[in-house]
């Protein structure tokens, strides 16, 4: 609660920084499903819980760990021209993010057979910034494509039924940090003059660094992958963009 209670405070005073004329445009809540699916090493400190039970390290080096990890993110959203008759337009969001889902895969191996399970969430915020092209400038629509940036941070609580060799439970906390970006494409739907109703998405390939430790030891291990996402907003004009829509269907 107090995360969250924190995240609403900086939205505000968000808001409130930028709704001067030098960030007219539109402004609102979003909300987005996405999947990450990155490979990463195992990081140290479980190669050596690997040896302590009598598997080669050599063998537990050239072993992937494959994630899967869902995430709901909501939060505010700014469009520098949702509704205004201009080719260029930048997208800027700053979030809430909850992985709600992650499974592990080493090798083939499904980590949860082995007594490996991820309980609860991971919690985080994320931010992107989108530069895009509006190809299709209507008086009903917008759509625009361009490159994204994405940068994302979590942290998790993994518990385990595994033990290692002093025969404790390897309960492990870990948090990641996701560094990426890609191909991003929207449409704003112009539904009454003040605001615009925006659906959206992306492909991104995305570095992923995770940090993971247990019982006063840990580890940090880069890897990369795909992540896929889809996005709805609705946007509030100002500035300019307050009356670019009544403009624009009142125009022969």
């Amino acid at each position: 609660m107090k995360a969250k209670g924190c995240f609403l405070v900086a939205a505000l005073l968000l808001l409130t920084a930028f709704s001067g004329n030098a960030f007219a445009g539109g402004w609102g809540p979003y909300f987005s499903w996405g999947r990450d699916q990155p490979s990463a090493g195992i990081p140290d400190f479980l190669l050596e819980e690997a040896a302590n039970i009598g598997i080669p390290v050599a063998l537990a080096e050239a072993v992937d760990l494959d994630f899967t990890l869902d995430h709901i993110t909501f939060g505010l959203l700014y469009d520098s021209a949702p509704s205004r008759d201009k080719l260029f337009n930048y997208r800027g969001t700053f979030g809430f993010d909850l992985a709600i889902k992650t499974d592990i895969d080493a090798g083939g191996i499904d980590l949860s057979s082995l007594g490996f399970d991820v309980d609860g969430n991971g919690y985080g915020l994320t931010t992107t910034h989108t530069f895009g092209f509006a190809l299709v400038r209507t008086k009903l629509l917008k759509w625009w494509i361009g490159p994204g940036l994405r940068l994302n941070f979590n942290y998790y609580s993994y518990s385990s039924h595994i033990r290692n060799f002093l025969g404790q439970n390897l309960d492990i906390e870990a948090a990641n940090l996701i560094i990426g970006g890609g191909a991003d494409t929207g449409i704003n739907l112009h539904i009454s003059p003040t605001v615009s109703l925006s659906l959206g998405g992306g492909v991104h390939w995305n570095a992923f660094g995770y940090a993971a430790g247990s019982n006063d030891l840990g580890g940090f291990v880069w890897g990369n992958g795909p992540f896929y996402f889809i996005q709805v907003a609705a946007l509030f004009h100002t500035g300019e963009d307050k009356d670019a829509w009544a403009s624009a269907a009142s125009a022969p």
